[in-house]
């Protein structure tokens, strides 16, 4: 739950002049911010960061990493992913998970081959499964600024992102669903409200509240797993 509600985070677009953007300019700007996790479950709100930076070049294009951290005396989290844009769709390339706490420790990546198509899945130890990729997957951390992006330039209806995890590969739907004026504790903004899109009879629900005025920046999150509630605020950025 905390990767998945803490993959959604903020980031802003780049600001350059027309002819420097025509070069340089990237969907969502570098960035490092903190969010807060309560709910079912969680005896106290836990922090976590989630950083975008740029990690070098490969076959002259720009490599990015995100990355979320979050660690309390129970455990910690880490996240990454590398990618490179392709339009709105961040083509990630590797993505690995990290989990510790409570004596154990549970891991899993992906190793994505975009010429041949394929994605090579690790998890937990157990033996290595094999998924066909597209050019429109990305990996489940990644497709958040995919949205994002999708968001900023004006897509508002059946959002569909092509996703990859180290379970499956799936399609997720997104749906902006209205507006209302949301207070964080990063402050108070007009935002727009996002509904993930799932089968009329799953019992889990997804609510988002993005902030046009920071880019569309993720300022809010409510998840219900059917067994318990989860909200994810922004604290600062």
């Amino acid at each position: 739950m905390l990767s998945t509600a803490l993959a959604l985070a903020p980031a802003s677009a780049d600001t350059e002049t027309p002819e420097k953007a025509t070069r340089t300019a990237v969907p969502i700007s570098p960035f490092s911010s903190t969010y807060g996790l309560s709910g079912s479950g969680v005896p106290f709100s836990i922090a976590a960061d989630r950083t975008l930076e740029r990690d070098g070049k490969r076959d002259g294009q720009d490599v990015w990493k995100m990355e979320i951290r979050a660690r309390n005396i129970l455990g910690s989290i880490r996240e990454t992913t590398r990618f490179s844009w392709q339009d709105c769709t961040p083509q990630s390339t590797s993505y690995s998970y990290r989990r510790r706490g409570l004596g154990r420790t549970r891991e899993a990546s992906l190793d994505m081959d975009r010429e041949a198509g394929i994605a090579i899945a690790n998890r937990d130890g157990r033996d290595p499964e094999e998924f066909e990729i597209s050019d429109n997957t990305t990996d489940v951390l990644s497709q958040t600024l995919g949205l994002q992006c999708r968001l900023m330039r004006g897509e508002r209806d059946d959002i569909a992102i092509d996703v990859i995890s180290e379970r499956r590969r799936e399609t997720m739907v997104y749906q902006v669903t209205g507006e209302e004026n949301v207070r964080v504790p990063a402050g108070r903004f007009d935002a727009v409200r996002v509904i993930r899109v799932r089968d009329d009879d799953s019992d889990r629900q997804t609510l988002l509240w993005f902030a046009p005025e920071l880019d569309y920046a993720l300022i809010k999150m409510v998840q219900d797993d059917g067994d318990g509630q989860y909200e994810l605020v922004l604290r600062s950025r």
